[in-house]
């Protein structure tokens, strides 16, 4: 169904932000887990790869339990500026 509902061009966006939700982590990991799709991220919204995979992995290790360093927050602050969906600028009049 996401795949009827999102342009192919967008689909390793959509994946890439599901690292960002611990709710969405295996239980066993490997220290790299993410790492990539961060990068993608990174370079999307120009923010520096190097201190936020330090900051993700901080995060990881507590299992989503510490604090998000400030790049992490700041990429998450970026990603929750993508629209989920047109549909509510369509219904407005």
């Amino acid at each position: 169904m996401t795949a009827r509902l999102q342009p192919e061009s967008q689909s390793e966006l959509s994946n890439a932000v599901e690292v960002l939700e611990p709710n969405s982590w295996p239980q066993e990991m490997a220290v790299e887990h993410g790492e990539v799709e961060l990068r993608l991220l990174c370079d999307r919204f120009m923010v520096p790869v190097s201190e936020v995979i330090h900051e993700y992995r901080d995060y990881k290790e507590s299992q989503g339990k510490r604090k998000l360093g400030e790049k992490l927050k700041k990429l998450i602050n970026c990603v929750n500026t993508l629209p989920v969906s047109a549909a509510c600028c369509e219904r407005v009049q």
